[in-house]
């Protein structure tokens, strides 16, 4: 959207006596517009002072931060809430043949795996390469939280001998 958007502001050139007219092409307009319906059905944070239009009608932002979902404004302010449950723990001493660290977990929030000795390589979907995946050695970990978690089965093979893995999912 961005791009799109940057381009019809620039075509608007400079607004000179409080007026302005715009020209842009329909399949520009609808393209924009598509992308915009994507965005207000996701929800659109807008500060304190802004005005949107919502069904149709004009609204005020008079509160510190509104949100804008699906054509209706809610208006207050916004909390982030973390998630919040419990951890589980595992170890797992990796050797040639794929070890298992933890089972496939639809729900999984957060993931952290450490390499504690050795070196390891971590795969998130089962099956794990000594030549392909994600490589540690000891001392090093990777964290996956946020909009991003795998939710596979996280497994750990070594190349030769073995490795020790510990992780913490929730």
């Amino acid at each position: 959207m961005g791009r799109q958007w940057n381009t019809i502001i620039e075509s608007l050139g400079p607004l000179t006596g409080g007026s302005m007219s715009i020209s842009a092409n329909l399949t520009d307009i609808e393209a924009l517009l598509t992308t915009l319906q994507a965005d207000i059905a996701d929800g659109i944070i807008v500060s304190s002072g802004s005005s949107v239009i919502t069904n149709g009608t004009l609204a005020q932002i008079s509160s510190a931060s509104s949100v804008l979902t699906a054509g209706t404004l809610t208006t207050g302010s916004v909390t982030s809430r973390p998630f919040r449950g419990t951890t589980t723990v595992g170890t797992l001493t990796a050797g040639t043949t794929n070890g298992t660290l933890f089972a496939t977990n639809s729900t999984r929030n957060y993931l952290l795996v450490q390499c504690t000795s050795g070196t390891v390589f971590i795969d998130t979907n089962g099956t794990a390469s000594a030549t392909d995946d994600i490589q540690l050695t000891a001392g090093q970990g990777i964290t996956f939280e946020g909009s991003f978690v795998p939710t596979g089965a996280i497994v750990a093979i070594t190349s030769t001998g073995t490795a020790r893995v510990i992780g913490v999912q929730g």
